[in-house]
């Protein structure tokens, strides 16, 4: 009887994609570099609002290098505005081309296109390009967008800058907050930010008019997308185009869908009948590229005098910018705005408002930091009106294993979890009850030491098709995959997610050989080409090891079955008394009789020696589609010190406690969760993209002004997991992508709010600059009166 093998789900094996891309083998889409391949340069807007009178590009034609110009003329004549693959449910489309026309609405809208010998010349070419623009009235505040006398954006189509409004509800909320003996209730606003990507956008497109063929190289995460956008925008068939996003430098979210750009490389390529490459600078990057999160939240929280929570209200306002991008603004705040607590009655309102500003698209968690940020950080205020300990607070309140599976005010379905278990850990980690025993006292440095909390749910991947269908989606909820065998013995895993930093082809590859019972090292996964994929939905909101495990675990089921037909008959036993184990079938009970899997490959794809019941053949396609989400869960504590006369501070610690069920990867989780972590706190601490509200201008536009973090920024992360394996899931895994972007606001606001809590200190706006705190000393010093803090 041979050994049972050790599973490979769980291990630490090494990332298939790091040999490429530590060498510097990997192939992005600058690298990408065509015969005869010409470059585009865009001019965009400098205003954030301007009509457009007359375009003037005689100058540039003339030009030596210049070969083609577009106008929104040239565009409108040449192809159909951009769609949308995720709609804002309940609001009207706002159509947009790749070209602004008769008005430009946002600072970097692109206005008119250049195709030439080099960059360098086209962007001469646009300097010689005259337009006429005559600034009109503009609004870059979320609120004030709302003001009845604020400029209207889309006049032909909506009477307000109210772009639509969504309510989720459950229970009386608003009876039972009347009735509660103590409200608390504050105003959240959360900072527009960047995914500030390494790589920024990209494109290559090649037309080949005689075959009638687009190929296009993207910096994409979703190639089959992009395809089927082309092909809506384009007087093209979607079988004519084809659509390879090989290394992509980084997505989060930002890297969705279609671009103008995109639509413009393509209209240049098929005019000129020759290949057009852009790239996209980092100035146009952040006028140019979505933005995420701006949001204000209004919240409210009444609870009993014991401090269980009876009711939960969030009216928030979402920033979407000029108009819905392909995937417009988060909508998760709506699913998780009571987070991990056993609320019944509760209301939520999403109100999207229009404002001059570049649009917002999807960004690493989707909505889920913003109102953590709300919910956490009000929270924490309860409990100081109440007396009681934040902690006991959460633990009051908390969804406990045997509450579980919850269906949520907003009709999420929580499957499993532990939810109290993390809560204990990041306590226990931070050595909290050490901290609350030795009370508020400044350290050597005149500084005081705070501990903050946050607790989450994070929803990962889709419920189903239908689910997204209720809400206007053009995507599905599943993923494919197609598993070839090869004659060396090997297995070719085909899929259209591309590999963006994630993991996938690691992942991937570990469930392949899992199931199938072969050596990871003989899974070769071939990634992000829409032309040699199965059609699928691409990688994001942490969906995508949930959906390709079930596929691949089907396709490998299948492949792997009639592996051992053809093997049985070689070997004279039958399907179930053999095994694959590395590189061959054996008999499980005399382990020296076996077969390389390169004999029975090689048999199956030319047809000889194989059953005569048998199809030649050897490869398998499967599409799996997850019949609930998942959600994944934590507690993030923060240690700070804070000097209270400057308001200067450090974060100390940071604790993670996660879950994200079944572990397929160790490392690839540990990563995930660190690099959401770094994002989570950059957006806390200092990124901002800000703009003057008197000129609507961009005024942190660049890396010298848009503050990301460095690796000489980040505190000491410690990471401490459960895992529980959900019972919704292929493998029990919940996704893992979005999740460290979501607790870091709120736990570190609440450590500076605790460590302050004598001076009375409320913060409630991001990012947590030392200035703000600063401010926030200020306003309770005159909100108190000189000389009435308590030290």
């Amino acid at each position: 009887m041979s050994a049972p093998r050790q599973s490979l789900i769980g291990g630490a094996l090494p990332r298939k994609e790091d040999d490429r891309l530590l060498c510097g083998d990997g192939l992005f889409t600058d690298d990408v570099q065509l015969a005869h391949q010409l470059e585009m340069a865009v001019g965009r807007c400098p205003f954030p609002r301007a009509a457009i009178g007359a375009i003037d590009v005689a100058q540039a034609r003339a030009l030596a290098g210049v070969r083609h110009i577009l106008t929104g003329a040239d565009v409108r004549a040449a192809s159909e505005p951009l769609t949308v693959l995720r709609p804002v449910p309940g609001a009207p489309l706002l159509p947009y081309y790749a070209l602004a026309g008769a008005e430009a609405i946002h600072e970097g809208q692109p206005v008119v296109s250049v195709a030439a010998t080099s960059r360098a010349i086209a962007e001469d070419a646009l300097e010689l390009i005259d337009i006429d623009y005559e600034p009109l009235p503009h609004v870059t505040d979320t609120l004030g967008a709302l003001a009845d006398d604020a400029p209207v954006l889309h006049p032909g189509t909506l009477p307000s800058n109210l772009l639509t409004s969504n309510v989720d509800r459950a229970g009386e909320p608003e009876a039972c907050l009347a009735e509660a003996p103590v409200v608390v209730e504050g105003r959240f606003h959360v900072n527009r930010v960047s995914a500030l990507p390494m790589e920024a956008r990209g494109i290559v497109a090649h037309w080949r008019a005689g075959a009638r063929t687009l190929e296009v190289h993207a910096s994409t995460q979703t190639p089959h997308l992009i395809r089927q956008q082309l092909a809506e925008c384009l007087p093209l068939d979607e079988g004519c185009i084809r659509v390879i996003a090989s290394d992509v430098g980084g997505g989060f979210g930002m890297k969705l869908g279609l671009y103008p750009e995109d639509v413009l490389a393509v209209l240049h390529a098929m005019a000129l009948r020759r290949p057009v490459k852009w790239i996209e600078d980092r100035l146009e990057f952040f006028r140019a590229s979505t933005q995420a999160r701006e949001a204000v939240h209004d919240v409210r929280i009444g609870a009993e005098a014991d401090g269980r929570i009876v009711a939960i209200t969030n009216q928030y306002t979402t920033d979407l910018g000029a108009w819905n991008s392909t995937y417009g603004s988060a909508q998760l705040s709506s699913v998780v705005f009571t987070g991990p607590y056993k609320v019944a009655d509760a209301a939520v309102e999403r109100r999207v408002a229009l404002t001059n500003k570049t649009p917002i698209g999807a960004y690493r968690g989707y909505g889920q930091p913003e109102v953590n940020f709300a919910l956490e950080v009000l929270l924490d205020r309860l409990a100081r009106r109440l007396d009681v300990d934040p902690l006991e607070l959460r633990r009051t309140n908390m969804l406990r294993p045997e509450d579980l599976p919850w269906t949520t005010p907003s009709r999420a379905v929580y499957d499993n979890g532990d939810y109290l278990k993390t809560l204990e850990m990041a306590a226990d980690a931070v050595d909290y009850a050490a901290h609350r025993a030795k009370g508020r006292e400044c350290r050597d440095d005149e500084r005081l030491t705070g501990i903050g909390f946050a607790s989450f749910v994070e929803r990962t991947g889709y419920a189903s098709a239908r689910f997204l269908a209720g809400r206007g989606s053009r995507f599905g909820a599943h993923e494919s995959v197609v598993l070839r065998a090869n004659r060396s013995g090997g297995i070719d895993l085909y899929t259209g997610v591309s590999t963006f930093g994630q993991g996938s082809e690691t992942a991937f590859a570990q469930v392949c050989a899992e199931v199938f019972g072969i050596d990871y090292e003989a899974i070769t996964v071939h990634a992000g080409d829409s032309g040699a994929s199965p059609l699928n939905t691409g990688a994001f909101a942490s969906r995508t090891l949930i959906a390709a495990a079930g596929a691949i675990h089907e396709a490998a089921d299948a492949l792997r079955d009639k592996t051992l037909r053809i093997a049985a008959m070689v070997l004279q036993s039958t399907p179930d008394a053999l095994e694959v184990s590395g590189r061959a079938v054996r008999v499980a009970d005399e382990p020296g009789r076996a077969v390389p899997l390169a004999d029975i490959f090689t048999r199956a794809i030319i047809g000889q020696g194989i059953p005569e019941d048998e199809a030649p053949g050897l490869e398998a396609a499967a599409h799996f589609e997850p019949s609930h989400a998942s959600f994944s869960f934590g507690t993030a504590a923060a240690v700070v010190a804070v000097d209270p006369e400057s308001g200067e501070f450090d974060v100390d610690r940071f604790v993670m406690a996660h879950d994200c069920g079944v572990v397929v990867n160790p490392p690839l989780v540990d990563g995930q969760v660190r690099g959401g972590l770094v994002q989570g706190l950059g957006a806390a601490l200092a990124e901002e993209l800000r703009y003057d509200e008197s000129t609507g201008q961009l005024v942190s536009g660049s890396m010298l002004d848009y503050f990301a973090p460095t690796i000489m920024d980040v505190p000491p992360i410690d990471l401490l997991h459960t895992e529980i394996p959900s019972h919704v899931t292929p493998f029990g895994v919940r996704g893992v992508g979005e999740v460290g972007t979501i607790p870091p606001a709120a736990a570190v606001t609440n450590a500076i709010c605790d460590a302050l809590a004598d001076y009375g200190v409320e913060i409630s706006a991001l990012p947590l600059t030392p200035e703000r705190v600063w401010r926030a000393l200020s306003d309770a010093r005159d909100a108190r009166g000189s000389g009435a803090m308590k030290r």
